[in-house]
C-alpha cells in the first residue's frame, strides 16, 4: 500500500497560518512538520511561516515574506521552485481560519497513519473502513493500540512517559553541576526559602486594596530586568500602563539596588514625579510661570530648559530615566487586559510571549476571574489552574497577585491564611508558593520585634519596631520547597522601597 497522505488539508492549514499568523501560537504548539507534514512544499512553508513569526515579525504580508525570503541564496531558490508568493496567496484563499481546528485534527489523523505503516502496521483496513472519513485521530489509536502507544504519545502529544527510579544517580550530579534554583529574587531572606524564581512553578503575593500589590510586583520586575536581564511579560487589568512605567521610574530612583547600578542617590516621592514638581537648590519646587488667568507664559520648552538649569534633581533623574530606557532594552513586555482577561486570552497571551519573544518569566496583577463569572470562586480556581499548569508547560515563571478580602483588616498580621483569600481560599492548593502580607499598626509596635541576622558578630540579634516607620509582614503560608517563614519588611509606598529587616517575633 502507498505512503498514505492529504496535502488537500495540508495546504488549507498552512494557509491558515499565512492568513492568520497568531493562529500559530495555539495550533503550533502541537505541530510537529517532520511527520506531520507528508508534502516536502506545505512543510517547507510551514517552517518558514513558524521562523518567521518567532524571530522576524508576526505581521504577514508580501513584503515581511519576501524579505524573509531573500535572506539566503538557497531558501530563496526553494521559494522560487514552490512558487513563491503566488502559491503562498492562492492557499490563503482557499483557507478558512474558523475550521484550523478540524485541519489539524484530519493532520494528525493521516500523520499517525503514516507512522504506524512506516512501524509495521497494516492499516489497510482501517483506510477502506467506511466510516474512515469521521475517525479522529484517536479514533485510529483505539483500533490499534498495544504496540501503538509509543508512537500515539509522540504523534499526538509530543511526550513520552519516563521511568520515574531511572537517572537517580545523574539527577543529583546535575545538581551538583548547577544547583536547582531560580534567578534571585531582591529579598534574601524569600529568596532563600523560595529557591527564586523557580521555573516551571507559580508564586501567589496577597494583600489588601491599596496596600501595595502592584508597587511591591514592580520591584520584582525591575530586579529581574535591570539586575539580571531576563525578559518578562506583565498582564495587567487594573493598574493602567503608564502607572506601572511610573512605579518603576520611582523604584529604580530610590531603590538602593538600582542606585548601585546608576550610581545615583536619591530620594523622590512618586507623586513629586507625576505632578511634574522638581526642587531647585534651595529645596523649593519649580513651578511654571503663569499670567492673572492662569495661562502659562512661556512654552512647555522653555519651561523644560529653566528646569534644567535649576533643578539637579531634575537633570540626575532624567539621567536614571535615560539609563532605564538603555538598560530595559525592550526586557519589559506589557499588555493591558482590560479589555478581556478570560482563560483563553490569558493563554494565547502568554504562550505569544514565550514563543515569538522567549519569556520566561510572566506576572498577573491582579489576578481575577473572567468578567462573565464575576464572583464565582470555582472560576477563579480555574484561572489559576490554568496559569499554573501553563508555567509548568512552558518551563516558566508566574507571579500572581491576589486580593485579600475586606475583614483582613481584622485580622492580626502575623496571623493571616489562605481563609483571607478573596473569593478562593483553595488557591493555596494549586500554586506553589504564597505570602500574604499586611501591615502592622502603630499601635501594635510594642507586641513585636524582628530578629536580624547581625553578619559581624555572626549571631542573631532581636530588634525593636521603631515609630516612625512602616512595616509589613509577609507570611508564607505555602511554600513546596520547604520552610514557611513570617518575614518583616519596612516599607515606605510613596518611594515604593520594600527592604526586608527580619523574621517577626511575638513578645
Amino acid at each position: 500500500m502507498d505512503i498514505i497522505t492529504n496535502v488537500p488539508t495540508e495546504v488549507l492549514f498552512v494557509g491558515c497560518i499565512y492568513k492568520q499568523p497568531d493562529l500559530l501560537v495555539n495550533y503550533g504548539q502541537y505541530i510537529r512538520s517532520k511527520y506531520d507534514f507528508s508534502d516536502e512544499v506545505t512543510r517547507f512553508f510551514y517552517d518558514s511561516a513558524e521562523i518567521i513569526y518567532k524571530t522576524r515579525t508576526q505581521t504577514f504580508n508580501k513584503t515581511t515574506i519576501l524579505t524573509y525570503f531573500s535572506e539566503e541564496p538557497e531558501r530563496l531558490s526553494l521559494y522560487k521552485k514552490y512558487g513563491g508568493w503566488k502559491t503562498i496567496d492562492s492557499w490563503m484563499k482557499i483557507a478558512i481560519t474558523d475550521d484550523i481546528g478540524k485541519y489539524q485534527e484530519i493532520i494528525k489523523k493521516y500523520s499517525l497513519l503514516r507512522e504506524y505503516q512506516r512501524n509495521g502496521f497494516d492499516i489497510t483496513k482501517i483506510v477502506e473502513h467506511k466510516k474512515f472519513e469521521q475517525f479522529t485521530a484517536s479514533d485510529i489509536y483505539r483500533l490499534i493500540r498495544g504496540k501503538a502507544d509509543r508512537i500515539h504519545t509522540v504523534i499526538l502529544t509530543n511526550q513520552e512517559a519516563e521511568i520515574l527510579n531511572s537517572h537517580i544517580k545523574q539527577s543529583l550530579i546535575a545538581c551538583m553541576e548547577k544547583p536547582d534554583l531560580g534567578v534571585s529574587l531582591p529579598f534574601p531572606i524569600l529568596n532563600d526559602i523560595f529557591r527564586g524564581c523557580k521555573l516551571g512553578s507559580t508564586m501567589a503575593i496577597g494583600m489588601l486594596s491599596n496596600a501595595g500589590k502592584s508597587r511591591f510586583m514592580t520591584k520584582i520586575i525591575a530586579y529581574l530586568t535591570l539586575v539580571k536581564h531576563e525578559r518578562v511579560f506583565v498582564m495587567l487589568n487594573e493598574m493602567g500602563v503608564d502607572d506601572l512605567r511610573k512605579c518603576l521610574i520611582t523604584t529604580c530612583i530610590n531603590n538602593a539596588e538600582f542606585q548601585k547600578l546608576h550610581g545615583i542617590k536619591l530620594k523622590k516621592p512618586e507623586k513629586e514625579l507625576t505632578l511634574g514638581l522638581y526642587k531647585d537648590k534651595s529645596g523649593e519646587y519649580i513651578y511654571q510661570k503663569t499670567d492673572d488667568w492662569g495661562e502659562p507664559t512661556k512654552t512647555l520648552q522653555e519651561y523644560i530648559q529653566r528646569v534644567a538649569e535649576n533643578s539637579e534633581e531634575y537633570v540626575k533623574i532624567m539621567k536614571i530615566a535615560e539609563w532605564i530606557e538603555a538598560e530595559t532594552n525592550e526586557l519589559i513586555l506589557v499588555k493591558d487586559m482590560a479589555g478581556g482577561y478570560d482563560d483563553k486570552t490569558l493563554e494565547f497571551e502568554i504562550r505569544k510571549a514565550n514563543l515569538t519573544h522567549g519569556v520566561k518569566y510572566f506576572f498577573y496583577d491582579t489576578c481575577k476571574q473572567d468578567t462573565q463569572a464575576t464572583g464565582d470562586w470555582a472560576a477563579l480556581k480555574a484561572t489559576v489552574t490554568k496559569l499554573t499548569d501553563l508555567a509548568k508547560q512552558l518551563d516558566m515563571f508566574g507571579y500572581l497577585s491576589i486580593q485579600l478580602t475586606d475583614d483582613t483588616e481584622f485580622c492580626k498580621p502575623d496571623e493571616l491564611n489562605s481563609n483571607n483569600i478573596a473569593n478562593a481560599k483553595q488557591l493555596k492548593h494549586i500554586i506553589w508558593t504564597m505570602t500574604l502580607f499586611k501591615e502592622i499598626s502603630v499601635g501594635d509596635f510594642h507586641k513585636y520585634r524582628y530578629v536580624q541576622h547581625d553578619a559581624e558578630w555572626g549571631k542573631d540579634v532581636e530588634c525593636e519596631l521603631k515609630v516612625g516607620k512602616r512595616y509589613y509582614v509577609g507570611n508564607v503560608d505555602k511554600n513546596r520547597f520547604g520552610c514557611k517563614k513570617k518575614v518583616v519588611f519596612e516599607v515606605d509606598l510613596d518611594l515604593n522601597t520594600w527592604y526586608e529587616v527580619g523574621e517577626l517575633r511575638r513578645k
